[in-house]
């Protein structure tokens, strides 16, 4: 070792220890579950005629990290074409939940998802959904900053003065 200074001695000295460090088990007492019953979810009504509620589960998608929420929504409900930064799962909970692929709205190209239903909506990808009948409830789930950004004549226009 006599060609290394001590800087480089110590710095690898740090990283072997860091090493070792990580290898340790977390103290139970510094690790918390983070949970929420049923009686703990807090739905808002984000729209009327049809209804749909929304819960925020875990955090929120426009803040960096995990985040979970949930849509409870009746027959008659849809969203546009859209796209999110981010890769999305959905859970069905509840009814069946209807998603197509594409930029233009398509009800020929919804597939049903009953509960219990999974599926996974790559970053970027064009996408769009329907409650064709009932009521329906989905947990979706991301790791943001995330967004909604819609596509075509359904996206908002700029104002100009």
């Amino acid at each position: 070792m006599g060609h290394y200074s001590i800087a480089q001695r110590a710095r690898a000295f740090e990283a072997a220890a860091v090493a070792v460090l990580s290898l340790l088990p977390i103290p139970a007492s510094a690790v918390q579950i983070v949970a929420l019953t049923p009686a703990d979810i807090r739905w808002t009504q984000r729209r009327a005629d049809p209804d749909v509620f929304h819960a925020a589960i875990y955090s929120e998608p426009a803040r960096a990290g995990a985040y979970a929420f949930r849509v409870r929504a009746r027959a008659g409900h849809s969203l546009p074409p859209h796209t999110h930064p981010d890769e999305r799962t959905i859970t069905v909970l509840q009814g069946t939940y209807w998603a197509g692929v594409g930029e233009t709205f398509d009800r020929d190209g919804l597939i049903a998802y009953p509960a219990g239903s999974f599926y996974v909506i790559p970053a970027g990808l064009p996408h769009y959904s329907a409650v064709l009948e009932g009521e329906v409830e989905f947990q979706e789930a991301g790791v943001g900053p995330s967004r909604h950004d819609v596509i075509g004549a359904h996206a908002p226009q700029e104002r100009t003065r």
